[in-house]
């Protein structure tokens, strides 16, 4: 069998995403090797096979983690400001929900300092990407008359923003025991926001 092969893309593949799993739910130190070839149902020596020591098996999952990291906005263009700033929310919310095992994963790394520069760096232009379309819905509303004058576009986008990780942060710690209550507090969130923004 080589690495290229099918059968061993998907061994691969398998090792791939149990270890962004285990990565994400134990952290680096806590995810012996052993136990992603238990959970892959693999040998230890098949996975070193694959990847030459566990920091590359982490690196090579903080990339698998990172691939499926873009947020679809393709029809925002076609939407008025008001439904532009609800569109986003809506994006966002569902984008961290989607993915939560890597953004667990990703904020792990960040919190504890291990993430590689090229993982923060990415993390950080798609927040900043996402910020900065808030803004320019903000900015636009305002300068159409349909927001107040004395909106601040970029602080009402850092605190919706603020708000709406406050909202994904109370449903990763409620998991074991779901509840409409984030839905409910997006639905709030973005008529408060927009209440506040409209003249």
């Amino acid at each position: 069998m080589t690495e290229a092969s099918p059968q061993g893309n998907r061994t691969r593949d398998r090792i791939l995403a149990t270890a962004a799993r285990l990565f994400s739910q134990h952290g680096y130190d806590h995810t012996p090797l052993s136990l992603v070839a238990r959970e892959a149902e693999v040998s230890k020596a098949l996975i070193l096979w694959h990847f030459e020591s566990k920091q590359d098996l982490f690196r090579a999952a903080l990339g698998r983690t990172l691939e499926p990291y873009y947020i679809d906005v393709g029809d925002i263009g076609s939407l008025d400001e008001y439904e532009q700033i609800k569109r986003l929310v809506d994006l966002y919310f569902k984008f961290v929900r989607a993915n939560g095992y890597s953004v667990r994963f990703i904020l792990d790394m960040m919190v504890s300092e291990s993430a590689p520069d090229e993982v923060t760096s990415h993390v950080n232009r798609l927040y900043s990407l996402f910020r900065e379309m808030l803004t320019k819905a903000i900015t636009q509303g305002r300068d159409n008359g349909r927001f107040r004058s004395d909106v601040r576009p970029d602080l009402d986008a850092a605190l919706i923003l603020t708000a709406l990780d406050g909202i994904l942060m109370e449903q990763f710690l409620n998991q074991a025991t779901p509840t409409n209550t984030s839905e409910e507090l997006l639905e709030h969130l973005k008529n408060t926001a927009l209440e506040r923004l409209l003249s």
